[in-house]
């Protein structure tokens, strides 16, 4: 028995490219050789760590076959470096960045994967705005993504939706700098653990997603990048792009929640109608668009079958 056998994954690394130090969770493959990968995009906040229930039940599932990769947003979280000293980003990272910055990781990951005998499946899984992320690389790299699962996907009018309405005033710069202020004051006045048990009482955080917005997120830097990345989504995310599903909605699978503030389900019915060629699903389960906070093992039931009719092998 190899040692590997006995790490706890995911794997955990600070990735450099394109210049930036990224936080990069990996579950390796058991059998060596991965048959297809799949890289996760995160929502917003975009920290990684959101994803590892969801993303650990998916691999127990394929974990012979399967590579999962999920990285965090630029500057969306405080991580331990290559040194073991944690990386603190001062920089303030628009959403145009982070586009850019996730391209270079997607062509970083196929070309190595390119060097294997056999090329695997190239997977995209993405919450949020990260499926917005995820339809960007297939507008741009189509002929390298094999299939893309959107997760109450938001692609479309982010400004116009109840959510985004509601939150408008918090993304203008005045309020971005007084709300990182106040983390960084919040954390000097108060001990770790209260600063937890204040986090704690959000309906959408149980005890531990407390613990990481708190020991990774809450701070001015962060609070900054993720402000200044929501206030670019409300400014252009728009229409939704009908040309790019006319030509490669089949590699699109699609799960829309219900009563959902960020993504009001008359998205879903408009994605209906213009991509004919893909599946697009509607939630009957119950899930909540911030799914990886208490119900991460109910999306990732909903994603192993799904998984299953793409994939090329068979278990």
């Amino acid at each position: 028995m190899s040692f590997s056998n006995r790490v706890e994954l995911p794997l955990r690394t600070c990735w450099t490219v394109g210049g930036e130090q990224r936080e990069t969770l990996f579950w390796p493959c058991r059998s060596g050789t991965a048959r297809a990968v799949v890289l996760m995009i995160p929502g917003s906040p975009g920290l990684a760590d959101f994803y590892v229930d969801f993303c650990t039940i998916i691999h127990d599932r394929f974990a012979g076959h399967m590579d999962i990769i999920c990285v965090s947003h630029l500057g969306h979280t405080q991580f331990p470096d290559s040194c073991g000293t944690v990386h603190r980003s001062s920089k303030t990272y628009s959403l145009a960045d982070q586009l850019a910055n996730m391209l270079t990781v997607f062509d970083e990951i196929d070309g190595e994967y390119a060097k294997l005998d056999k090329r695997p499946q190239m997977l995209l899984c993405g919450h949020s705005i990260g499926c917005y992320f995820a339809q960007m690389l297939v507008e741009q790299r189509a002929d390298r993504v094999d299939r893309v699962f959107g997760l109450f996907p938001a692609i479309e009018s982010i400004a116009k939706s109840p959510r985004g309405r509601q939150l408008r005033r918090l993304f203008q710069p005045w309020m971005r700098q007084i709300a990182a202020v106040a983390a960084d004051v919040l954390r000097w006045l108060l001990p770790l653990r209260a600063v937890c048990a204040i986090a704690a009482t959000a309906d959408s955080l149980d005890a531990r997603s407390a613990r990481l917005v708190v020991d990774k997120f809450l701070h001015g830097p962060c609070i900054r990048s993720v402000l200044r990345m929501a206030a670019d989504e409300l400014q252009t995310i728009a229409g939704l792009d009908e040309d790019l599903y006319a030509m490669v909605g089949h590699k699109f699978v699609l799960y829309y929640g219900r009563g959902d503030g960020w993504v009001p389900i008359e998205c879903y019915h408009r994605m209906r109608k213009i991509n004919t060629r893909g599946k697009v699903f509607l939630c009957d389960n119950g899930i909540s668009h911030a799914f990886v906070a208490q119900q991460s093992a109910e999306m990732a039931a909903v994603v192993i079958p799904l998984l299953e009719e793409v994939l090329v092998w068979s278990d």
